[in-house]
């Protein structure tokens, strides 16, 4: 594709014809699906000749190839409109730099993106031009984008690498991509959609998708998920962690332990019954660490952070730490984060380091467990202790056992 140079200012009209045959996509495309009716109005229309096919940036332009266009009618024009409205609705830019997509895997990223739209979209008869779908890349029906590019990167589906679908979809940007950022009050400038205006046409799809669902419209699952998480959002892991780790914590620091290093102080006044002191115990706490493969990077770096911080508050001072995937790396004592060495990448059974982080000395009261939850689990914690098990990701069950407390990290939507 020869790039073209686009300025910054206004973005030309499309021609008489063109913007006949996109308007009528447009709207068939809104009543197709009319619950993404203001985003499919929201986007601005520029045209690409000789692109292929259409794309989408980060700030709501859709870029078109209108003799494409013409090649696959209307109604799978409409269709592959919704498919790019749906890129910057679920705002896959965005979600691919909070996992940390690198730049040579950004065209994964656009693959998984585009099975999960394009899922939907079959699903509710739309006739789109060539799809990607699951079951093309090898994968299951009904999964996260996160979970698709997990997936993909296992299997180094480099063979698969499509068109980008543009910096909207989180792929990699289009050679004539207009690279600046829309400014509402010089009209004069480039047009496009930003953070606010979008996050505002996000909130209104989502508040028609959920409405659409309880008239008893036909609405594809997975839009209805995203839907309910962003106008109801999860409580943050963060707080739940807090929640599970601290009142293990109080509950040691609080009961308080005999002491005859500091004699009771009211035993001065019957010397003849002396009596201990007190104090109160600092939590000794381990971590076990799955390392295998299909770990999300971002959030276990983010858990551990946060672990180490709470701990800091009850006087934790150092964190045993034991690294496994299907074997348990020997214990490491760790008192800064930037001290941890992260090993594995194999296959998993955390049983193996859970039993080796409860025989370290002194014994630890709390064991804390971070996994995406692929692993087979101990039927109960190991004696004496309180394991925590906290689970990344949307996919596997929670651990059921005696004297286990599991909580669930939903990965970003």
């Amino acid at each position: 594709m020869t790039a073209t140079n686009i300025s910054a200012t206004r973005i030309p009209p499309l021609s008489g014809a063109d913007a006949e045959f996109f308007s009528a996509a447009r709207l068939r495309a809104a009543r197709l699906q009319p619950y993404l009716a203001s985003a499919v109005f929201s986007l601005v229309p520029v045209a690409q000749p000789g692109y292929g096919t259409f794309g989408v940036d980060r700030w709501w332009r859709v870029y078109l190839d209108m003799d494409r266009a013409r090649e696959w009618g209307i109604a799978a024009t409409a269709a592959v409109i919704l498919h790019e409205a749906h890129h910057v609705v679920r705002d896959h830019h965005a979600r691919a730099d909070r996992i940390s997509v690198e730049a040579h895997h950004a065209h994964l990223w656009n693959l998984a993106g585009d099975a999960a739209i394009n899922d939907d979209l079959l699903e509710d008869g739309l006739a789109l031009p060539s799809p990607v779908l699951p079951k093309h890349l090898g994968l299951q029906t009904g999964l996260l984008e996160e979970t698709y590019f997990r997936h993909l990167l296992e299997q180094e589906e480099q063979d698969q690498a499509q068109k980008s679908c543009g910096s909207g979809s989180g792929g990699t940007p289009l050679e004539s991509e207009i690279d600046q950022e829309p400014d509402s009050t010089d009209p004069a400038g480039p047009q496009g959609i930003d953070q606010v205006e979008a996050q505002a046409i996000r909130r209104a799809v989502a508040h028609d998708v959920v409405a659409a669902q309880g008239t008893g419209q036909n609405v594809s699952p997975g839009l209805v998920l995203w839907a309910q998480d962003l106008l109801n959002p999860q409580v943050p892991w963060q707080s739940l962690l807090r929640s599970a780790l601290g009142s293990s914590a109080r509950a040691i620091t609080s009961k308080p332990q005999p002491d005859w290093a500091r004699p009771d102080r009211r035993s001065d006044s019957r010397p003849e019954f002396p009596r201990p002191g007190s104090r109160h115990l600092r939590p000794q706490v381990a971590v076990v660490i799955d390392t295998s493969y299909s770990m999300s990077r971002p959030l276990l770096n983010a858990a551990v952070t946060e672990i180490n911080a709470l701990l800091q508050r009850f006087g934790v001072s150092e964190l045993i730490v034991v690294v496994c995937d299907a074997a348990a790396t020997p214990p490491q004592r760790v008192r800064r984060i930037g001290e941890l060495a992260l090993s594995g990448g194999g296959g998993t059974d955390l049983r193996v380091g859970i039993a080796a982080a409860a025989e370290c000395r002194p014994s630890p009261q709390i064991i804390v467990v971070l996994t995406d939850g692929f692993t087979p689990w101990p039927q109960e914690a190991p004696a004496r202790t309180k394991l925590i098990a906290i689970i990344i990701g949307d996919h596997a069950p929670l651990p059921e056992g005696t004297g286990i407390t599991s909580l669930r990290i939903k990965e970003p939507r």
